[in-house]
């Protein structure tokens, strides 16, 4: 499940940048050097939820000490298709794991349907990006973080199932 929270963070990160770079949030473009760029990294994350997360991970890439808002975006769909992908694997060898219960099985085919479609919307988002089409890119990275949380919603509504049975002993 930890997978999971990391490429939802990630979404949140992207969606975030991406709303802070092209909706008029007001970051200034400090790119004259290296503290200007770190600047910009610090300024840009401050507008997310996950400013830790945003940091570390737009900092990994070394593409980011030169980056405007831009690259930035670019290097934070690279980083969340990343995870989704290896989420997406994660997924597969679960699923083969589960035996005969169908609950569980149905739940991680969703799953990977689910990561499938939101990694290939983060793919689109990232041509979005090159061509300057970002209310598409919004809609895109906006679709991705829907399909990971329908995924999520699954676990939530197994668990739910399970704990029913045991509600009507404490009722």
């Amino acid at each position: 499940m930890a997978s999971f929270k990391i490429f939802q963070s990630l979404l949140a990160l992207i969606f975030m940048i991406i709303s802070a770079a092209f909706l008029g949030t007001s970051i200034r473009l400090q790119i004259a050097g290296k503290d200007g760029v770190r600047d910009l990294i610090s300024a840009t994350c401050n507008h997310t939820l996950y400013f830790e997360v945003c940091v570390s991970a737009l900092r990994s890439d070394p593409r980011s000490q030169t980056s405007d808002l831009v690259g930035l975006a670019n290097i934070a769909l690279n980083i969340s298709i990343a995870h989704g992908s290896e989420t997406l694997a994660y997924l597969k060898v679960l699923k083969s794991n589960v035996g005969n219960d169908t609950q569980l099985s149905g739940i991680f085919s969703e799953c990977t349907e689910e990561y499938i479609e939101g990694t290939e919307n983060l793919e689109e988002a990232i041509h979005a990006l090159r061509i300057r089409s970002f209310d598409d890119m919004n809609t895109l990275v906006s679709t991705a973080m829907t399909d990971s949380d329908t995924c999520e919603q699954g676990f939530k509504e197994m668990d739910r199932d399970l704990i029913k049975p045991w509600e009507k002993l404490y009722t």
